[in-house]
């Protein structure tokens, strides 16, 4: 028997792709979590669970706000670094005292997403 189903982990909600410049989206953040390809992050939107990609940019500015803060992100596009290098921009606004004291502490990151090909610390804040 031949099996041509596709399965979503229950719990994730729907994922996206950072693709067009503009996009928008905004909610309570949930949190960050490591994916098969990197870090991934959450976001409690009008519409449900929204899991994405957290290029470096977007991880650096995410760890200053605490779970549970309403946020508004937007995907400004593709910019070049000092360096010349490529990388996916993003803006990061917080309603009210959603941030931390501190920034929160750097977590450990896999090999794939230091990669450059995946995103990764290739990218300038």
């Amino acid at each position: 028997m031949s099996s041509f189903k596709r399965w979503r982990r229950v719990g994730q909600g729907q994922f996206h792709k950072w693709e067009r410049p503009g996009e928008e989206y905004e909610g309570t953040w949930r949190g960050g979590h490591e994916g098969r390809f990197g870090p991934l992050g959450t976001l409690e939107t009008s519409e449900g669970l929204m899991t994405f990609p957290l290029p470096t940019a977007l991880l650096e500015r995410l760890r200053m706000v605490r779970e549970g803060a309403e946020v508004l992100i937007q995907y400004t596009g593709m910019q070049t670094s000092k360096a010349g290098r490529p990388f996916k921009g993003f803006e990061v606004y917080v309603a009210g005292d959603g941030m931390h004291e501190a920034p929160a502490e750097p977590r450990e990151v896999t090999a794939q997403a230091d990669s450059p090909r995946f995103g990764g610390l290739s990218e300038e804040v």
